[in-house]
């Protein structure tokens, strides 16, 4: 089993608990305690397994570069875009958003595949960076299905793990989380 979920209804009394050092999730619970920050989680994962962290250095430094950028686009997106928690957000800020800073962000994320490779940043292309940055890719492709339209390089990675058994697994709400709601939600 990966893990438990916390029902939206009982998330107060996690939160009051004192279970999550910052107050929110994702949370890792390990042999060390709780790894608060996904990003953070995402690393231990990949010093504890470590083909997730990449086959050599090189690809290492590319994961945690990935894992970079898709924290960029979450802050990018938290400052714009309407969210369960801030429904309504300037327009202006939206439309900026989706206009110049994430078209922008994807043009060097473009620029950034290895020459030769078009769907992969490493060779497993499935470290701990590349799936990360997938999950914000997703984010992106669920507010605007169009987004990734003018990186046909990112799309074709995006589509890559996409189409993986068990991405199908996640997003289809057949694991032991069920159905993830989306953080962001579309501007109105």
């Amino acid at each position: 089993d990966l893990g438990k979920s916390v029902a939206f209804e009982n998330w107060p009394d996690m939160k009051k608990s004192g279970v999550c050092p910052f107050g929110q999730l994702p949370i890792l619970e390990c042999e060390h305690g709780v790894v608060a920050q996904s990003q953070t989680a995402m690393r231990y994962v990949a010093r504890k397994v470590p083909a997730a962290g990449g086959k050599d250095e090189k690809e290492g430094i590319i994961s945690d570069m990935l894992l970079g950028l898709s924290e960029d686009l979450w802050g990018s997106l938290s400052q714009a875009q309407p969210s369960l928690f801030a429904p309504k957000k300037d327009p202006e800020g939206v439309k900026v958003l989706w206009e110049e800073t994430l078209p922008g962000k994807l043009s060097y994320l473009e620029a950034f595949f290895p020459k030769g490779q078009q769907n992969t940043f490493t060779s497993s292309g499935k470290t701990i960076g590349e799936l990360g940055l997938w999950s914000l890719l997703h984010i992106l492709v669920l507010l605007k299905p169009t987004s990734l339209d003018k990186t046909p390089k990112t799309k074709a990675f995006y589509t890559r793990i996409l189409n993986l058994p068990s991405t199908q697994k996640v997003i289809t709400g057949k694991t032991s989380f069920g159905d993830l709601p989306s953080f962001f939600v579309k501007a109105e």
